[in-house]
């Protein structure tokens, strides 16, 4: 009885959390040349690429 009573009060408390499909679309997003430069940086480990990435911008 208990295991049901944790299962059902876990599924409720769950459905109060959002839907997926209410994240908003980030495509339109206008992005400093700084936050460009450190998501370069984050997304490649080589300068050569970091360069690439950079002159891309």
């Amino acid at each position: 009885m208990f295991k049901l009573l944790v299962i059902f009060l876990f599924l409720l408390s769950s459905c109060g959390y959002p839907d997926i499909d209410t994240v908003p679309d980030f495509k339109d997003v206008n992005i400093t040349d700084k936050e460009a430069i450190d998501l370069c940086k984050i997304n490649n480990s080589d300068n050569d690429q970091i360069t690439k990435c950079l002159d891309n911008k």
